[in-house]
């Protein structure tokens, strides 16, 4: 259901594939605009400054490496992968990190900052998915190099594995008191999940990948008109999230309960 006060915008796309349908990384280090340059080299130099000798490599993803980076609007999104186990691993200095960049280019809204040892690279498929089809290698080995080519379909699926074990964890925390703002987060969090989770439902048949929300609620209602209205209301639920309990409960315990049991179905006969 739509309002005159709808903040849903047909925004993001799906990623290039080539003539073998595998994803095509498009984005690039040309690509980044001239006035975000100095930024990404400070978080960078952030990174080498922080980490030393046990810094492998840093990456940015996101929107400045496709080009697309929109002032007062967009953020730099960036991790490294680092010889350090994740107990040893410290980014306590990010905040004020992050707040003296935003004070040298206050164009730019956030950073994200994080770390991966390499050691865990191997049981962490997002990452890996991240670094071959979405990201630039700004410092040191380019793991892209090493990873396989990738298709869509369930080598490219993140989360519906977990989404069953992911709305029932949400339907227990909202049993608890919590504050407007912390059900709000909430709510962002698991509507996203659940548009990516429908997305990568379709993703084989689609033969496209994207984890853009508009796109993944488009590839979904294609093969799922029947429940295109109730998608629409996850993805206005992702953007203008609500703090009312039920509204939330509603969502899980029909849409939530449906695409559990249809991803059983589908995977389990595939």
């Amino acid at each position: 259901m739509t309002s005159s006060t709808d903040t849903v915008k047909p925004i993001g796309s799906f990623l290039q594939t080539d003539a073998d349908g595998f994803i095509v990384n498009t984005t690039s280090p040309e690509k980044i605009q001239r006035a975000w340059l100095p930024a990404v080299e400070m978080v960078k130099d952030a990174y080498k400054q922080h980490f030393g000798e046990h810094l492998h490599s840093v990456y940015v993803r996101g929107s400045v490496v496709k080009g697309e980076a929109i002032d007062n609007i967009s953020d730099i999104d960036s991790f490294a992968v680092v010889t350090l186990s994740y107990d040893n691993i410290d980014t306590s200095w990010s905040k004020d990190f992050v707040k003296e960049l935003i004070g040298q280019f206050p164009f730019i809204v956030g950073v994200e900052i994080g770390a991966i040892p390499l050691e865990e690279l191997k049981d962490h498929k997002g990452d890996r998915i991240m670094i071959k089809t979405q990201s630039i290698c700004v410092y040191g080995e380019n793991l892209a190099d090493t990873l396989p080519p990738l298709k869509p379909g369930i080598e490219t699926a993140q989360h519906i594995k977990g989404i069953e074990r992911e709305i029932n964890k949400t339907k227990e925390w909202l049993q608890e008191d919590r504050t407007d703002e912390e059900i709000k987060r909430r709510c962002t969090w698991i509507m996203k999940r659940i548009i990516r989770s429908g997305f990568e439902l379709v993703m084989e048949r689609s033969q496209k990948y994207t984890r853009d929300l508009y796109p993944c609620y488009e590839g979904f209602a294609e093969y799922y008109p029947e429940k295109k209205e109730e998608m629409y209301e996850v993805l206005r639920l992702a953007i203008e999230p609500t703090s009312d309990k039920k509204e939330i409960l509603m969502v899980l315990d029909n849409l939530g309960a449906w695409l559990v049991g249809e991803i059983s179905r589908v995977f389990k006969s595939s």
